[in-house]
């Protein structure tokens, strides 16, 4: 079960099948995060098993890996768990909708997650991935995409697209909104979490 590609699947809005479906194909562990269970099995996923504080789940077959400390949310102590059983690839879905404060905590969780983890959310508009350090992208010409530093940066470097950084300072704005893929390699360099919000179009 340890290591591998883990799909983690929580309990907001899903994207269409077009994107979950070769997600759990292409796994090797599906998790239902807590009510994300039900959201799995109603779907036919064969899902490995069940994290959480279980206050959302109805399921009572899937095994479940009680992880009750009430001081994070589910997808942040099933990151935290996917990084103690070796996962190396993580992706995530069932994080759209719901309410605004659950929505910011996914992008927390992915902010707060083991450094170590390969880890990105799939919503049914966008890719959402983390740069700690340095990131590489190939994306096709026109792609668009957006920079969010979670934490104040004072190097930040972007480079492919139509509006470069250079090592300059980013904190939590706009000013990384809306950028454009030249097309072919796109490099990110950051010295503070870094969130990237990528156009599935």
């Amino acid at each position: 079960m340890a290591g591998g590609q883990w799909l983690l699947c929580a309990d907001g809005e899903w994207p269409p099948e077009s994107v979950w479906g070769p997600l759990s194909e292409a796994c090797d562990v599906i998790v239902g995060v807590d009510g994300g269970t039900d959201a799995a099995l109603s779907r036919n996923l064969e899902v490995t098993m069940a994290t959480g504080d279980f206050d959302s789940i109805t399921d009572t077959e899937v095994e479940r890996i009680a992880l009750p400390n009430q001081n994070s949310s589910d997808l942040e102590k099933t990151l935290q768990y996917a990084f103690e059983s070796e996962a190396e690839v993580v992706k995530i879905i069932g994080v759209e909708g719901g309410e605004i404060d659950h929505q910011l905590a996914a992008f927390a969780a992915l902010v707060e997650a083991p450094s170590e983890l390969e880890i990105s959310m799939h919503m049914s508009e966008h890719i959402v991935m983390r740069c700690l350090d340095d990131l590489e992208l190939v994306l096709d010409a026109g792609t668009k995409l957006s920079l969010f530093a979670f934490t104040a940066c004072a190097n930040v470097s972007i480079s492919g697209v139509e509006f470069p950084l250079d090592g300059e300072p980013l904190a939590f704005s706009t000013r990384g909104l809306h950028n454009v893929a030249l097309g072919g390699s796109i490099h990110i360099e950051s010295d503070g979490a870094l969130v990237v919000v990528i156009s599935a179009h």
